[in-house]
């Protein structure tokens, strides 16, 4: 079969090889015809003076020469491998076509060569020469393409005669192959079909439980005895499910009895067949946590213990098996089901050996015998080993045993002391009271301990800190008394030492920050008592991180000890001076005459006296530095009610000397404690005055300078708080960046703004643009809100231009990579921005070459000036001008008067606001405003 299949696939591969070579040569052809009629074409038309295209033709006349040479000895044409024509009548055209080609080549060569010696000045005389020589190439053309027809005409027949030839062998293959099929398919039907469908309704017998039925062997060899070892099966399984009943009967009566002994057995009891659990008793499935149908088939002995011990039991089991040891016993950590880890008695039985080999055993939990042992072994290490003095007396204190430590530290050894009454239970040195006072805890409590002085056998002194617990026995009575003593003498020394090291700076040796706090409430509470009056100076250096950072942190801390020695000479060392920390002091003045409040010009003479001090020069790394100081100054009960509040207050005053210019002193008043209480209450209603609607918007109109008309209005937030009246964002908007509610508020606004703004686009004012001003922390966040501007925008039907966004020009002076790629991602969608308070310094004009801006914003504090400073004039126009040349629109802020109007104008700026031009106004007036506006056009 196989033989007759290669040769009939060799059949028609010789075939279809003589057809696909006829039929390449006939392709072979047909691109010679058309090469010869492009050649002819591009040669006529560089006789004309065309552009030449002499690569073009000589790559096509290559590919004519490879073409005739294969046609005429075999070769490669563009991919395919070309025969060389062999059919006589074909084979005669050869001969005509290469002269006719010889011919038309030699024609385009010398086209070829005269493109390259033509000239302008020749034009005329090349006309009648060319008209001949284009004749001569289309009757050379014509001619090879003549000869290529005829060639071509005589190739027809040849490859129609190949075509025929292979579909007439190919049906008369079809035809065979169709007759061996059948044949073969009768004979496999009648030996193997037929005696398997016998079989198959044989087994359908046996599957349903019939394993009387037989079959009678009948087709090949190899059927005939599967049937014989089908008969043969079926009587031998006939007879195994006849002995399978009655051993199950016999396996079950076992394992009734089994079932009851494991049901009530005080130890888990488990078996394993091929290393998993085959049984597991509910005493052993609670001992490790789970439900036996959990662990039967699904776990392995080892699986149990814990990981860092299977190693040793599988070793155990191996051991076991090749020394033939039927019993093992073992204690090792179990896994529960959980992960805890617990100690098991593990006793095991190996039966039989290899692949049927099982495992019989038994565990237990002794985890708390094991603890109940552990305990007692540590406790007797502790005991003996511990560096604390331990002594075990009765219950009327007599000494039962002592450890080695109790003897190092008393001198006195077990013998010397035991069945004596514990010397701190002695009257002795201490009075009597204290010793009622003992037995009354130790009685009622269980428990005393407290510091005792007691002598050593040598006679020295020390002192000794007691802890004494009873333990009870389980009636309730003493069992004994555990006595806890440890020699305390040097730690009473080093007490003074280390409250010393607590309580003052290591630097300059002043009081500490925590040693201050102690003695201002002490203070606070004495004056309290005395009806005194306290002063606190609070200083802090000016410019000390400038000298910290510049001469190093060595000269740094010279420059703060030269501080407290200058501070404790300018108070003769009679107030008390601390250092908080950093370089700032405090200087606490207590009334000593018993006044109500301290004498203020005394107050203010200590003040001087101190900044008088900390300015002089200071001697650091062989320069001359000079500091100073800011100083504030607050007294109580005048100027708080307590210590704390005391302490904010002055501080509150000191930053006041730093705002008025530093190297001075203030006392504290009541405008600063107003200041402050407005700031405490802002940021605890901050929080809620979105959601009670305490926020509002006003519109600021925009001009233009060229026609007067209203462009564009710039939003402006105001929060009109219930307390204090109508809030600046100055004022409010640090506590918004601090509380980190700059998204819900900003989200707010640009949703106030768009909505009002697509209402007045649709009704008013369809060309209104709104700018609105947004926060540099804003800008900052990792979640802005400034991307769901546009879909707020889209929603009302408004395109992204009618919206810029304002923002601070300080925001370009230290532009993060996230603010930066925000920026750009928000213009690509179309928004445009504009930059305010834009200052002579122009870091907005450096950083557009990076960022696209619309709007340049100058500042109020620079048109203020325009009108009467020739300078600001000067630098506006410069800046107004750089601004026209880099693309951007120029606003001027803060027009207060004609003057103002009329220079800004006349400097090129593109449009102004102001109260001037128009003050801020509510929704309902700048509405009314845009009614008017738009009355007044019609």
């Amino acid at each position: 079969m196989l033989a007759f299949v290669l040769g009939n696939a060799a059949l028609v591969y010789s075939l279809m090889s003589r057809y696909d070579a006829a039929l390449d040569q006939s392709a072979t052809l047909g691109s010679m015809r058309t090469y010869s009629q492009l050649l002819a074409v591009r040669a006529m038309r560089l006789s004309d003076g065309g552009l030449p295209q002499t690569a073009q033709i000589s790559k096509e006349i290559d590919a004519m020469d490879l073409a005739l040479r294969a046609l005429g000895q075999g070769g490669v044409v563009g991919d395919r491998e070309i025969e060389a024509l062999d059919q006589p009548l074909v084979r005669q055209a050869l001969p005509k076509i290469q002269r006719d080609w010889v011919v038309l080549r030699g024609r385009l060569q010398a086209v070829m060569l005269d493109s390259y010696a033509w000239g302008d000045t020749l034009a005329e005389k090349r006309d009648f020469p060319h008209a001949v020589q284009r004749q001569w190439i289309a009757d050379n053309a014509a001619a090879l393409l003549n000869s290529l027809d005829t060639a071509a005409d005589a190739l027809m027949p040849v490859l129609h005669d190949a075509k025929t030839q292979v579909l007439k062998w190919l049906v008369i293959l079809v035809m065979l192959d169709l007759g061996l099929l059948i044949a073969g398919f009768l004979l496999v039907r009648r030996g193997v079909l037929l005696p398997l469908r016998v079989l198959r309704r044989a087994s359908r017998d046996l599957l349903r439980g019939d394993y009387t039925t037989r079959v009678v062997p009948a087709g090949v060899d190899e059927l005939i005895e599967i049937g014989r070892a089908y008969n043969a099966g079926a009587q031998h399984i006939h007879k195994l499910l006849t002995q399978m009943r009655e051993d199950r009967e016999g396996l079950q009566r076992s394992e009734i009895i089994f079932q009851g002994l494991a049901s009530n057995a005080l130890v888990g009891i488990f078996l394993i067949a091929h290393d998993r659990f085959s049984f597991v008793s509910q005493k052993m499935a609670d001992i490790f946590g789970y439900q036996p149908d959990e662990m039967i088939g699904h776990l392995t002995l080892l699986s149990i213990i814990a990981p860092r011990e299977r190693y040793l039991v599988d070793e155990a089991l191996k051991s076991g098996r090749s020394q033939k040891v039927s019993t093992l016993r073992f204690e090792r950590h179990g896994r529960r089901k959980d992960g805890s880890l617990f100690d098991i008695e593990t006793f095991i039985t190996l039966v039989g050996t290899g692949e049927d080999a099982a495992i019989i055993g038994l565990v237990q939990d002794i985890t708390e015998s094991k603890q109940a042992e552990s305990s007692a072994q540590l406790a007797a290490i502790a005991y003996e080993n511990s560096s604390e003095a331990i002594a075990i007396t009765d219950a009327t204190g007599v000494i039962i045993d002592v450890n080695p430590a109790y003897s190092r530290m008393t001198g006195y050894w077990p013998d010397e002391v035991a069945g004596e009454l514990l010397t701190l239970l002695r009257p002795g040195r201490h009075n009597r009271d204290f010793y009622d006072q003992m037995w009354h805890a130790i009685n009622t409590k269980g428990r005393w301990e407290g510091e005792y002085w007691l002598q050593r056998k040598s006679g020295e002194e020390y002192a000794q800190r007691v802890v004494l617990d009873t333990a009870w026995n389980h009636d309730g009575s003493v069992n004994c008394r555990v006595v806890m003593l440890s020699d305390v003498t040097q730690k009473k020394q080093v007490e003074t030492a280390i409250w010393n090291q607590a309580h003052h700076d290591p630097l300059t040796s002043l009081p500490n920050r925590q040693y201050f706090h102690e003695h201002l409430k002490a203070s606070v509470d004495e004056a309290d008592r005395k009806g005194q009056s306290v002063a606190l100076l609070f200083l802090d250096l000016d410019l000390f991180k400038e000298v910290n950072d510049s001469m190093g942190h060595e000269m740094g801390d010279h420059l703060l000890v030269e501080v407290a020695e200058r501070l404790r000479r300018g108070t003769e060392d009679r107030h008390f001076i601390a250092r908080l920390g950093g370089d700032e002091f405090v200087i606490l003045v207590a009334d000593k005459a018993g006044g109500t409040q301290l004498d203020r010009p005394q107050l203010d003479v200590l003040c001087q006296r101190l900044l008088d001090c900390i300015t002089e020069p200071y001697p650091l790394a062989g320069s001359m530095v000079q500091i100073s100081a800011s100083l504030g100054v607050a007294v109580y009960p005048a100027d708080a009610d307590n210590a704390e509040m005391l302490m904010r207050h002055v501080d509150m005053a000191m930053y006041q000397a730093k705002a008025a210019g530093r190297n001075g002193y203030q006392y504290f008043d009541q405008s600063m404690r107003d200041r402050a209480r407005m700031q405490h209450d802002l940021l605890v209603t901050l929080p809620d005055a979105i959601e009670a609607g305490q926020f509002f918007l006003l519109y600021q109109p925009i001009y233009s300078f060229r026609t007067g008309r209203l462009i564009q209005a710039e939003v402006l937030l105001r929060w009109r708080h219930p307390t204090f009246g109508v809030i600046a964002p100055m004022d409010f908007i640090p506590f918004i960046e601090e509380r980190q509610l700059m998204q819900p508020l900003g989200d707010w606004v640009f949703r106030e703004s768009i909505q009002q703004l697509g209402r007045w686009h649709q009704d008013l004012a369809p060309d209104l643009r709104l700018t609105v001003n947004v926060s540099p922390g804003q800008f900052s966040l990792a979640q802005s809100g400034l991307e769901n501007v546009l879909d707020l925008l889209g929603a009302q039907n408004l395109p992204a231009d009618c919206l810029s966004l304002e923002f601070n020009e300080h925001l370009l002076m230290n532009l993060s990579p996230l603010v930066r790629s925000r920026l750009q991602d928000l213009h690509r969608l179309g928004m445009r921005f504009s930059v305010g308070a834009v200052s002579v310094g122009m870091p907005a004009l450096l950083a557009s070459r990076d960022l696209l801006f619309e709007t340049l914003k100058l500042e109020r504090e620079v048109t203020e000036q325009v009108s009467d400073n020739e300078a600001a004039r000067l630098v506006c126009e410069s800046v107004v001008a750089l601004a026209h040349r880099l693309g951007m629109r120029v606003i001027a802020e803060g027009i207060a008067n004609q003057a103002q109007y009329n220079m800004l104008r006349n400097i090129g700026c593109d449009a102004g606001q102001g109260f001037w031009l128009g003050e801020p106004l509510d929704q309902d007036s700048f509405e009314r405003h845009l009614r008017d506006a738009k009355a007044a056009q019609v």
